[in-house]
């Protein structure tokens, strides 16, 4: 009866939670004593009614003394918990569950732990690739940001001629029929046509200049750049830039001669190197080559002074009334007479007139024409003319003229510096401005007074200046000192804003640093306007082919201003500029689609290996870096670095010049740019490209490797086969293999296994084909004939092949899942094309007999290797092996 109402309680206890059931919550289950427990916790939290016989207990307890109030609360304050506490922990004793949570726990943490490692993993792997691709990255930017840090001076014109890294493999567009430059297809480019149609006429003489320096002659490179300069500027002509390169043809002091001829007086290779670069700035090597080149910047200026003559006199015919025989002292005449009128109505009241001509003004203007032998012979002639107090000025002159370095014997200088303080010198305003010019050249008098009235173009301040700076003597007395650094400090205290206040003629400031023999700083800023870089980077090239611009002591990437300043083992200060960044510009330039023709300007960077030890193995390492990543981003690497036909090596054009960078062993060199390059290909995922570069470099193994990964990938990708770039041409590899096993030369440097696998691959790929167009009994018997997996259900042939299964090369075992599955499906194919049919014959059944062992013999060969296959491949060749099996 108790069983039966304790049953009916917990009948109706479980529908009291009836309205909830919907939710699906899970039912507690209690025990005897968890009950009574919790009710009895229910029951003290209950208030109970007062009944009678409490009353009377309270009265019986009062009336014997005892307050049941006050003994109730003490009562209650006493804590019994603690008293019947073990003084012990008592343990679980259920070990089954206690080793179910520890498996649970341990499987838990072990994923946690895995988790953590491939996050860690993956983020290092990812870092470092971040890294390799940001230093390349930043490499690149410094160096085009380091040729835009210029557009500061004087122009806002920003570069817009960087590119993304080398791209392209065709070639410049030259004209056969014109420049006969070898090699050079006629073809238009995507970038800025006018920017490679004025480059073509420059490439040309750079292109000489390589085979020059190959050969080991002389090369007139600044005077072939004039011509250049003509021939890039023809659509729109730009006198400027033509008289630049004339100025720097005189200042190098190159002879005034075309196409090679007289070799034996052609400037050679490095020849200022030495006295320039190497030499302290006050030895007399450097101060003898600073003399050499201000003769060179003065004979400019005469000459250039001269064809204005000639053609102010050739405009002017009636004004001028040259008269007569047309010959030098004529033509000055007549420019006198242009300048300032008829005598009688002269409009330089300070002339001297002398038998109606201008004496001082035509010896002037001859000795300013570059006519110092003239000059004299003019000054002669007219000596009786002469006051008695000027008649011994023209001994001076010829003494002048005669002298090597334009000065005067001690005793002469003398006499004519007490003449001119006594009678010119103080009465500037009343004599005249040419006798004034004359006796300050002749005699060097008041050096620090730096111009007369009669200079009024630059040129005639700047010629001033080249005749009165001394380099070479010593002799001189401090307020007599004026030398190139003073004129040096002059221009630079000027600065660009005073020479080209309009900012919109770069060139004449150019020129004028130029004059004052700061290359380096012409260089700088003549980079700074983008319509003038082509110029800048060849006539940088002249100067560093000469000797004539000094480069940093250390490249520095991270440094983007090229330019820089040092001091040499005087104290003098000396200028830098950073050539490599500059031609290592233009060549990422021209290399976006001329990497050939890029070649050569980057071959020009090793002019500078012939420094102090650490400049050299510098530059040359910059030089076959830059050549190294040239490689890296080209397309077509055949025509820079060779190829091998048939076993025959023909060589690229890095080959051919290599003498240039200094490298003894050719062979060595670019077969090791070519490993790096096909490395770092591979890495990037650029199969096709790391293996035409390892067979240009002979590495016909690692070229065999790659055909490995690209097969393995066709057999888990059927759709990657195909002979478009995209694809993987079989055909071709199934050639190329070939040829490697038919050459002993190519066979012997190949690894065996690698062969093999290859062929184990190709004969897959094969098989995968076969099973895709469902000619299941040919991939069968190509499987078979394979004898990778075992048809023959006896243990000891299975076990040998799964034993022979570990030798396998990765790339054919990450593939056997699916050679598995593809083979058991074939056999299942089969099975159901035999079942279907209507015969019933003894051959159809030995077919489906022997189908049922192969399928057997390759689930326990499934079983046997230790290769780790997925979860669903095991059960879909049980499936099929029990589809057979019935």
């Amino acid at each position: 009866m108790a069983f039966t109402t304790l049953s009916q309680l917990a009948e109706q206890s479980k529908q009291l939670t009836s309205h909830i059931a919907g939710l699906e919550l899970p039912h507690l289950e209690r025990g005897i004593d968890q009950i009574e427990s919790q009710s009895r916790k229910l029951a003290s939290k209950t208030s109970k009614p007062a009944d009678l016989t409490e009353s009377r207990a309270h009265l019986f307890l009062s009336a014997s003394g005892i307050d049941p109030t006050l003994t109730n609360t003490t009562l209650n304050a006493i804590n019994l918990r603690s008293t019947y506490e073990p003084f012990q922990p008592i343990h679980d004793t259920d070990t089954e569950a206690f080793l179910r949570n520890q498996h649970e726990q341990i499987m838990v943490s072990t994923i946690d732990e895995s988790r953590r490692e491939t996050v860690v993993d993956f983020d290092s792997n990812f870092e470092t690739s971040l890294n390799y691709d940001w230093e390349r990255t930043k490499k690149r930017i410094f160096e085009e940001l380091g040729h835009g840090q210029g557009e500061a001076v004087g122009s806002t014109t920003g570069l817009r001629q960087s590119t993304n890294g080398f791209r392209g493999s065709a070639s410049l567009g030259f004209s056969q029929s014109s420049l006969l430059v070898p090699g050079i297809n006629q073809t238009t480019g995507t970038l800025d046509n006018v920017f490679f149609s004025k480059l073509k006429p420059y490439y040309k003489v750079v292109h000489d200049l390589c085979d020059s320096r190959l050969q080991g002659t002389a090369f007139l490179l600044a005077g072939n750049f004039v011509d250049a300069s003509r021939e890039a500027h023809k659509d729109q002509p730009n006198p400027k830039v033509q008289e630049t390169w004339e100025l720097l043809v005189s200042v190098l002091g190159e002879p005034d001669v075309r196409g090679g001829l007289f070799q034996n007086m052609t400037l050679r290779e490095r020849v200022y190197a030495n006295a320039y670069l190497m030499s302290p700035y006050k030895s007399p090597a450097a101060a003898s080559l600073r003399e050499r080149l201000l003769k060179g910047s003065k004979t400019f200026l005469e000459r250039q002074f001269m064809k204005h003559v000639e053609t102010a006199v050739r405009e002017n015919p009636t004004d001028a009334a040259i008269g007569g025989i047309p010959s030098l002292v004529n033509t000055i005449r007549a420019f006198v007479q242009l300048k300032y009128g008829r005598y009688g109505s002269s409009s330089h009241p300070q002339l001297e007139i002398v038998d109606n001509q201008a004496v001082w003004a035509q010896i002037y203007y001859l000795l300013r024409s570059g006519h110092g032998k003239e000059a004299c012979d003019f000054a002669n002639e007219n000596r009786p003319s002469l006051a008695p107090a000027d008649q011994p000025f023209v001994d001076f002159l010829k003494a002048y003229v005669a002298s090597e370095d334009r000065s005067l014997p001690q005793t002469m200088q003398d006499r004519l510096l007490v003449d001119f303080n006594q009678r010119i010198r103080y009465s500037s305003d009343t004599v005249d401005p040419y006798k004034l010019t004359l006796y300050k050249i002749v005699g060097r008098c008041e050096p620090n007074k730096r111009t007369t009235p009669v200079v009024g173009a630059l040129e005639d301040f700047i010629w001033l200046q080249l005749a009165l700076m001394r380099e070479t003597r010593s002799d001189m007395t401090s307020q007599d000192k004026y030398d190139l650094a003073d004129f040096q400090a002059l221009v630079l205290k000027y600065g660009p804003n005073y020479f080209n206040p309009n900012n919109n003629n770069p060139l004449q400031y150019f020129q004028v640093l130029i004059h004052s023999q700061q290359f380096e700083r012409a260089i700088h800023y003549l980079w700074s306007f983008k319509s003038f870089n082509l110029e800048t980077v060849h006539m940088s090239i002249a100067l560093t082919y000469y000797g004539l611009l000094r480069i940093p002591a250390m490249h520095r990437v991270s440094d983007p201003n090229p330019f820089s300043t040092t001091t040499d083992s005087q104290g003098h200060e000396l200028a830098c500029y950073n050539f490599t960044q500059l031609i290592h510009y233009q060549a990422r330039v021209m290399a976006e689609q001329y990497p050939t023709e890029a070649l050569r300007y980057l071959y020009q960077i090793c002019l500078n290996a012939d420094l102090t030890q650490a400049i050299n193995e510098e530059q040359k390492a910059l030089c076959r870096s830059y050549i190294q990543e040239l490689v890296l981003h080209a397309k077509d690497y055949s025509s820079l670095l060779g190829r091998t036909d048939q076993g025959i090596k023909i060589p690229g054009a890095i080959e051919k010049y290599l003498p240039l960078i200094k490298i003894d062993s050719s062979n060595q060199f670019v077969k090791s740019i070519t490993m790096e390059a096909a490395k770092s290909k591979a890495k990037e995922g650029r199969v096709e490209d790391a293996i035409q570069l390892y067979s240009i470099a002979e590495a016909y193994n690692q070229v065999v490797e790659l055909f490995n990964r690209q097969l393995a990938e066709v057999i888990s990708n059927p759709g990657l086969q195909g002979n478009g770039e995209s694809g993987v041409n079989i055909a071709s590899i199934r050639r190329v293999t070939n040829e490697y096993k038919n050459n002993p030369a190519m066979n012997q440097q190949i690894f065996p296994r690698n062969l093999e696998t290859c062929e184990i691959l190709l004969k897959l790929v094969e098989f995968t084909e076969l099973y895709n167009r469902s000619r299941f009994e040919a991939a069968l018997n190509l499987i078979k004939d394979l004898d990778l997996i075992p048809f023959d259900s006896d243990v000891t042939t299975i076990t040998k092949k799964a034993d022979q299964f570990q030798g396998l090369d990765e790339c054919v075992a990450r593939n056997f899942p699916d050679v598995l599955l593809k083979t058991m499906d074939s056999l299942y194919k089969m099975y159901q094309n035999l079942k279907a049919s209507p015969y019933d014959e003894a051959g159809r059944r030995d077919n489906i007999n022997m189908l049922k062992r192969r399928a057997r013999a390759l689930m326990m060969f499934a079983g046997s290797i230790k290769f780790r296959m997925p979860a669903d491949t095991y059960a879909t060749l049980n499936r099929l092996d029990v589809l057979i099996s019935v």
